[in-house]
């Protein structure tokens, strides 16, 4: 399952292991792979009991590990996590913010324990700041641009992309770790990919979360221009027994490095931080309303969404059908359809069925506000002898709806 986050211009997926993207417009902010058997690119967050060393993620990727309880949970424009360990409560929300291109990943983390518990935080996501389709075609290279910067006075890091020349703008990304109700022991930085991953490891099992001798181990605070750029912040924090800690996990996007320091400064702030949950959903309701949409068509739509970003067995045709086909992506050409991006097709032979033309139509809007580009083909196999009529009928929901202003536009 799948949740869409967006305000517009700054998308976010999370997936229900914890996987995803965050993009902004066409350009994608962290890495991700479409792979249903792994799932596992995207924003993520380890914990560490210092005392123990065991570790494992607010969410069911990275760390993959086995707990007492795990629970995600979809709601209106906001993904939660839960999960439970012998010692440890965490509760994770994400939303993005529709006052600025941000999101908001929000973890409480709770002793449950009858000690006093050290335990270490860290975060991990991999550096894009380019279209996706040029990072996936070419990544080496892409990865070979990006530079990074400590912020340690705010405790974040910003990032951008070299230009390519004088006129090029350049984007900027900044990533910040902000802590509540609980003292910093200590903090540390790492955009290093490869030192916080190490030689034939994976983010399941990172040399960054090894201990040294049983101590816990610093992160490198390496920057400037890196082979493989990633934005990992660790802080460390007592916690009494039955007490909470807030933990603010903030990535987001500005046109310049001045813009990315006010987003840091405005966020470090709790109660700034606190609006964006109220202002998601608010922002989520006004967006149904303009679609004449109920929350149920919207959990349809996001249950759809899985099947598009996802390749489903179950929708893939017969063996037979596959192997009859002698046309490319090219036969899609003459038709309109570039078959770059995921196509959805309806078939209609009956006008008492024009109800999911409605449906789907409602669904492309919803689907294109969330980020999530798709082509829409409705295939009118209508045998009527004036078979205008259904046609009509088609064009008439289309030209009444959200989007009747991209009629002959791509």
């Amino acid at each position: 399952a799948v949740q869409l986050l967006s305000n517009g211009r700054y998308h976010v997926m999370v997936s229900s292991a914890g996987g995803g993207y965050s993009r902004h417009r066409d350009m994608a902010v962290t890495r991700w792979r479409e792979d249903i058997s792994r799932d596992d690119a995207g924003t993520f967050c380890y914990l560490r009991d210092v005392g123990s060393a065991a570790y494992w993620s607010s969410a069911h990727h990275p760390a993959r590990s086995t707990l007492k309880s795990y629970e995600a949970i979809f709601s209106d424009a906001r993904a939660e996590f839960r999960t439970r360990t012998p010692d440890f409560d965490t509760h994770t929300e994400i939303a993005v913010s529709p006052e600025d291109d941000v999101e908001l990943r929000r973890l409480r983390v709770t002793n449950r324990s009858r000690s006093c518990r050290t335990i270490e935080i860290t975060t991990y996501a991999e550096v894009v700041l380019a279209p996706a389709l040029a990072d996936a075609m070419h990544p080496a290279f892409s990865k070979l641009f990006v530079q990074t910067e400590l912020v340690r006075p705010l405790q974040a890091i910003v990032c951008t992309r070299r230009a390519r020349s004088s006129a090029e703008a350049v984007p900027w990304m900044c990533h910040l770790l902000a802590v509540h109700d609980a003292h910093i022991d200590e903090i540390s930085y790492e955009t290093d990919r490869a030192r916080f991953i190490g030689r034939g490891r994976s983010t399941s099992d990172p040399q960054a979360m090894d201990s040294v001798s049983q101590r816990p181990r610093n992160l490198s605070n390496s920057a400037g221009s890196v082979l493989d750029p990633i934005v990992a912040i660790r802080c460390r924090i007592t916690l009494d027994p039955e007490q909470s800690a807030l933990v603010d996990m903030v990535t987001g996007v500005g046109d310049s490095r001045d813009a990315c320091l006010q987003l840091i400064e405005k966020f470090r702030d709790r109660h700034l931080a606190d609006r964006v949950f109220d202002l998601a959903w608010t922002h989520s309701q006004v967006m149904l309303r303009q679609l004449n949409s109920s929350q149920v068509d919207a959990q349809l739509y996001e249950d759809m969404a899985s099947c598009l970003l996802y390749a489903h067995a179950s929708l893939r045709a017969d063996a037979a059908t596959l192997r009859a086909n002698r046309r490319g992506q090219s036969g899609l050409w003459g038709q309109a359809i570039s078959g770059d991006l995921p196509i959805v097709l309806l078939h209609i032979a009956d006008p008492a069925n024009i109800e999911l033309v409605r449906q789907l139509v409602q669904a492309h809007a919803y689907w294109r506000l969330k980020g999530l580009a798709v082509d829409l083909v409705i295939w009118n196999e209508d045998n009527a002898g004036y078979r205008q009529q259904l046609q009509d009928q088609i064009m008439g929901l289309i030209s009444s709806g959200v989007e009747a202003s991209l009629i002959d536009r791509p």
